[in-house]
């Protein structure tokens, strides 16, 4: 016999869980474009990375689906905007990316470095820096042709000047003898800050922040050395706080989490985005040679991303009815990206199960992507993810809109003009809510 207090307990358990729901759909369908939403987190915004979304957008979601200690996972944690958010609301922050920038940025980010510690840190470097460009120009040219092999050496030969290279090899061997980890860590985010920036910047490129660099020969960059006493002085300057270090980041895959089932409390993540639209090792590179990544290397990193167009046959995997024929639909046209798209919504359903295990039962997914039309064919990503997450055992919420706020969400955009095949077709992104039921 079931006693009086458990079936109390069993229709409270069952209201709190209709209550949710009902919540989340609300949440969905409000307005999610934060036009007006300023960061509150100074760390968001020490490093640029393409495709972010606002720190404002997870914290919603987070304030009013979780409470403190809760479990946040984000399995392409990116530029870790959703694992700031969370530690900050005090709960318990999960990140997985193979990116080797993104994981260098986010421990940098997250991580507490104290204050004065790091700032004398910097001076160090920057000190030793200076006098090892001015007075040992001949040893820093030494030291480039032995870390790097040759096709690295011929990309920074056309990517970056001559002074520029023996600044930066000045640089980052100053800071791999800072034996403070977190001290470290953080002189390594404001070095790669001042190589990947919307404009400007140290190398011979433009527009590397939206991972489309192209060479300008009579740019005039400014000292590296330079340019990181300054980037330095600006984060430490800026309201730096610290932030509860509740978080764990690593490298790995969203395929296959190393997490166990029904583990976490909500899940805020934003893919790639189809058929490599948004090209990250592109311009990432850029920094990731001078952390020991060979080109080589790089190369063969950027077929593992998900979205990447390397047409790998064990990534594909059966799918979904009308996901299958909007495949088929871009075949028809352009075989090659048809099946490119093919191996993205494999990817990504292989991911979308993954998080359906994880997540606890009565808890929200939230997935943010905007769609693509290659070839004029429109790739119809809300649809197909729709189809994918009822595949594996989601309930579809609601699928909210917003605008793309393009200067923030540093695509390679124009406010109000449309320039380019990328431009056209990004404007907007699909907020899409799911729902793991018990």
């Amino acid at each position: 016999m079931i006693a009086i207090n458990e079936i109390i307990d069993s229709n409270k358990s069952k209201a709190e869980t209709i209550d949710k729901k009902q919540l989340f759909n609300q949440l969905l369908s409000s307005d999610l474009d934060f036009e007006n939403d300023k960061e509150t987190i100074s760390r968001h915004s020490w490093h640029s990375f393409p495709a972010k979304f606002p720190g404002s957008l997870p914290k919603y979601f987070i304030e009013n689906l979780t409470y403190p200690d809760d479990v946040i996972l984000d399995p392409m944690s990116g530029s870790c905007t959703t694992l700031i958010e969370s530690v900050n609301l005090k709960r318990k922050a999960i990140g997985f990316d193979i990116d080797p920038l993104s994981l260098i940025l986010g421990k940098a980010k997250l991580q507490n470095v104290n204050k004065f510690e790091a700032r004398s840190f910097g001076n160090t470097v920057l000190n030793k820096s200076a006098l090892a460009f001015i007075n040992g120009k001949e040893k820093l040219e030494r030291e480039l042709n032995s870390r790097f092999d040759k096709e690295t050496i011929e990309f920074l030969n056309f990517w970056f000047s001559k002074d520029t290279q023996l600044e930066l090899i000045a640089l980052i061997t100053q800071i791999e003898k800072i034996e403070n980890k977190n001290g470290r860590d953080f002189l390594n985010l404001i070095f790669s800050s001042i190589i990947i920036t919307k404009s400007g910047g140290v190398t011979l490129s433009y527009d590397l922040a939206h991972t489309r660099p192209h060479k300008i020969t009579n740019k005039k960059t400014s000292s590296a050395i330079a340019e990181f006493g300054k980037k330095m002085t600006k984060i430490l300057n800026n309201g730096y706080i610290d932030l509860p270090e509740t978080f764990e980041l690593k490298e790995g895959n969203a395929k296959q989490m190393p997490m166990p089932d029904n583990s976490v409390d909500l899940i805020v993540t934003s893919p790639p985005y189809a058929n490599n639209a948004i090209d990250y090792i592109r311009a990432h590179k850029f920094s990731l040679i001078w952390f020991n990544h060979s080109i080589n290397q790089l190369k063969l990193k950027r077929k593992q991303f998900i979205g990447a167009e390397s047409i790998i046959q064990e990534f594909i995997k059966p799918l979904p009815n009308y996901t299958s024929s909007i495949i088929n639909q871009l075949k028809s046209v352009n075989n090659n990206k048809g099946k490119a798209l093919d191996r993205y919504y494999s990817e990504m359903q292989q991911v979308i199960s993954e998080m359906y295990r994880v997540l606890k039962n009565n808890r929200a997914c939230v997935i943010v992507v905007a769609t693509s039309v290659l070839n004029g064919v429109d790739v119809q990503i809300d649809k197909c993810f729709k189809e994918l997450g009822e595949g594996v055992g989601f309930e579809l919420i609601r699928i909210g809109e917003r605008k793309i706020r393009r200067d923030k969400r540093m695509l390679p955009t124009h406010k109000n003009i449309t320039h380019s095949q990328i431009e056209s077709r990004m404007h907007n992104e699909f907020v899409i809510g799911f729902w793991k039921n018990k």
